[in-house]
């Protein structure tokens, strides 16, 4: 269920098209049994949704009982959403306590939305979650970006030797930070396992000794990884702060608060979906600081394909000193209706590499991943392989 959100932001409004968009109201009922309170929330693919955040638009009882709110979208908006009351643990289910698949809905103009939830998912508060921490983690919470003017958590896995030895070590930086190391603080309640990863290859020794700096994302997330403004809905395009804060605040004080390798060999930048599309800006953006980057079913489709048309009008140059790992599963539609041409995206950017001269399997590894879906699980399953691309034996 992790979103890609191409949509302009959702602003409360009046039953008329406007130049934004059309009102749309959602109206909720659910069943009488369930323990909803005053509220619960919609979750979704915009970012009046929330770009799948748990909480992401409260939506108020109404006096009949009812659940309903208005947002603003624009017509023709494929909309994918869900029900929560707040948390993962609490989406929307079946009469039998199945998962569901997410709710679809084309905006067509002004209307009214109707949604019968069957029931929820039981409250993590009443139950246990356990944190999936593996080997040595340390965290600098409140990491203030002057660039961006706020502030996020950073997590910092470090070898297993780090603390007996005194070599250097490479570093991959990684977007969404929270889903990377502990299924507890997971958007989605599941987790790359890099640090599982990392622990089982360097023991195996099947990857160089490397440092994970997972760079957690906020509320802002989805502006701060688009290089550019949706030219449509006027979204996005903070990408290039974003990508300031990572190599004029986060690079400097990871590489003098730890003993790494601050090489553009010894230096990586992974992330899957928008971090993906953040990350092949960032690297093209900073070569001399990224020598080796992950785009990790990234969106290309951001913009028009902007990114993408972008470097296919490049001379190239950049891209023949980086080492690359894309991906895209054939299946990622099924989460994210705006993938459903995402493998033929991919396939542009590896003619693109091919036409710079990159080698297959050397410069770059393209991988398209047969049953392949859009979210934490299946982008964990591939991780293992992605970390001996980028840091095995050449």
């Amino acid at each position: 269920m992790n979103g890609f959100g191409l949509i302009v932001p959702a602003v409360l409004g009046v039953l008329s098209v406007s130049a934004l968009g059309a009102p749309v109201e959602f109206a909720i009922t659910v069943p009488a049994s369930s323990s909803t309170g005053d509220h619960i929330f919609l979750v979704g693919n915009v970012a009046g949704l929330g770009d799948w955040r748990a909480d992401g638009l409260r939506v108020p009882r109404g006096k009949d009982g009812r659940f309903r709110v208005k947002i603003d979208l624009l017509v023709g908006t494929d909309l994918e959403f869900k029900v929560t009351r707040g948390t993962w643990d609490t989406v929307e289910r079946t009469t039998d306590g199945a998962d569901i698949d997410n709710r679809r809905h084309r905006v067509s103009g002004p209307e009214i939305i109707e949604i019968v939830v069957a029931s929820f998912g039981t409250d993590s508060a009443q139950r246990s979650v356990e944190h999936t921490l593996t080997g040595n983690v340390r965290f600098h919470y409140a990491f203030w970006s002057g660039h961006l003017r706020n502030q996020r958590t950073i997590a910092v896995y470090l070898p297993p030797d780090y603390e007996t030895g005194d070599g250097r070590y490479a570093v991959i930086y990684m977007h969404d930070g929270q889903n990377v190391f502990d299924a507890a603080t997971s958007s989605f309640g599941v987790e790359w396992r890099a640090d599982e990863h990392a622990e089982n290859l360097i023991a195996d020794g099947q990857i160089e000794p490397v440092i994970i700096v997972g760079i957690y994302s906020n509320d802002d997330r989805m502006a701060e990884m688009t290089p550019d403004a949706d030219s449509t809905s006027g979204r996005g395009g903070k990408g290039p702060r974003y990508a300031k804060f990572i190599v004029e605040e986060l690079v400097p004080f990871i590489n003098a608060e730890y003993r790494t390798n601050s090489s553009r060999n010894g230096t990586a930048i992974c992330g899957s979906s928008a971090g993906g599309l953040i990350s092949l800006y960032v690297c093209a953006e900073y070569p001399q600081v990224f020598g080796k980057c992950a785009a990790v079913s990234p969106a290309l489709m951001w913009n028009g394909h902007s990114l993408l048309n972008r470097y296919g009008k490049s001379d190239g140059l950049w891209m023949r000193n980086v080492r690359f790992w894309i991906d895209m599963g054939t299946d990622e539609q099924q989460d994210i209706d705006q993938y459903r041409n995402a493998t033929e995206d991919a396939r542009k950017l590896s003619g693109i590499f091919d036409r710079a001269g990159l080698r297959r399997n050397a410069g770059y590894r393209y991988d398209e991943i047969t049953g392949g879906r859009h979210n934490e699980e299946h982008w964990s399953r591939r991780f293992g392989d992605i970390l001996i691309f980028l840091f095995g034996p050449e």
